[in-house]
């Protein structure tokens, strides 16, 4: 499949079948499981579709990037530059949505903006979707104004229940606060020494699930005897998404929620795989950027 095709819609339709399911499978107990950059391997990340993909097959969450553009308008974006997403090129704080960004396309899908993020999260049937921005800091902390502005579009609804503001650092924990009041944070990065740091002040942990499950300093078990939550990413292999249920996190990013469901659907029905079997996986068709 190449850059610029759209996935097939045969995709969507067989999925469809089976949402009555999925949608049970949401309220399961366990670990949550939003989609990481919503469906991106069936999908062009990021996109509306490859959000709405990853719903429709059961994520309860999802987590996707901003970045803001020269003339403002924050967009979901992971990189810095425009060149492996979309058809156009350079950085995102040197072009303009009005007139430039606007009119890309990322395989074949529309670059979409935080407004129309929100706009899905509102609908009646989406109301139960949280999802995770992730604010990375080679953003100008200036975004996080931004962000807020799109928020206050709509003051007549309550964001707060379903958005995870992700920092990685002090700097735009404060911000954040400042600008964002009400709003839960989330420490992301691979640094448990870190997010010491931010112990006392976020509402959860987003970490790298290989530091999580290889800590040796009792990190984890503080959090929770905290209250606090812990998301682990980017959890793809079958077998490392049965270890953080047993281990106990809260949320599992992933780039395949399918395959996450369907590990807790194998570990509710007690089948008890040995390990070396989580990692037998048919997903189906996968997105190629090259």
């Amino acid at each position: 499949m190449s850059k610029h095709d759209v996935p097939p819609k045969s995709v969507i339709q067989s999925i469809s079948q089976s949402c009555t399911t999925n949608l049970i499978e949401r309220r399961d107990e366990g670990a949550s499981s939003p989609g990481h950059r919503g469906l991106p391997k069936q999908n062009p990340e990021n996109t509306i579709r490859s959000l709405q993909h990853a719903i429709l097959v059961g994520a309860d969450g999802l987590e996707s990037d901003v970045r803001m553009t020269r003339d403002g308008q924050v967009i979901m974006m992971h990189d810095m530059t425009l060149d492996r997403t979309t058809n156009g090129t350079g950085l995102v704080t040197a072009r303009n949505w009005s007139g430039y960004v606007e009119y890309l396309k990322t395989g074949g899908e529309r670059v979409p903006t935080l407004t129309e993020v929100l706009e899905l999260l509102m609908r009646e049937e989406n109301r139960d979707i949280w999802i995770v921005l992730d604010v990375k800091d080679d953003n100008s902390i200036e975004i996080l104004d931004a962000i807020a502005s799109v928020f206050n579009i709509y003051p007549n609804y309550d964001f707060t229940a379903q958005f995870h503001i992700g920092i990685w650092n002090e700097e735009f924990f404060i911000r954040a606060r400042k600008v964002l009041p009400g709003f839960p944070t989330s420490f992301i990065g691979s640094d448990i020494s870190l997010a010491r740091l931010l112990f006392d002040k976020v509402e959860s942990f987003n970490l790298e699930f290989i530091y999580v499950f290889s800590d040796q300093s009792g990190f984890f078990d503080e959090v929770k005897s905290h209250g606090r939550s812990v998301f682990v990413w980017t959890v793809n292999k079958e077998k490392d998404m049965y270890k953080a249920i047993k281990f106990g996190v809260d949320a599992i990013l992933s780039d395949y929620v399918d395959r996450c469901l369907r590990v807790r659907r194998r570990r509710r029905g007690g089948k008890g795989l040995a390990l070396e079997e989580w990692d037998k996986n048919d997903v189906g068709v996968e997105w190629d950027w090259e």
